[in-house]
């Protein structure tokens, strides 16, 4: 699927990997400009970020809290 290289930018922190940072909105629309030019949805983007965060060992919490943040900058785009 396109675009995973850019999720862990926009999810995760490198300097702090187990702690889920607050999303971060820059890198986000770097991501919602390469899913929007591959045609992806909101679902497919959300199972995107879902599996790349359970692959890094984010906790279920983690990633329900990384998709509601994310949720309001990507769906009205993506769907």
């Amino acid at each position: 699927m396109a675009c995973e290289d850019l999720v862990a930018q926009c999810f995760m922190d490198e300097q702090a990997p187990l702690a889920v940072p607050e999303l971060h909105r820059e890198r986000t629309l770097k991501y919602l400009e390469c899913c929007y030019q591959h045609g992806m949805s909101w679902d497919d983007a959300k199972q995107q970020i879902q599996t790349c965060l359970q692959q890094r060992g984010v906790p279920h919490q983690g990633i329900v809290r990384q998709l509601q943040l994310a949720k309001p900058l990507l769906q009205p785009w993506l769907d």
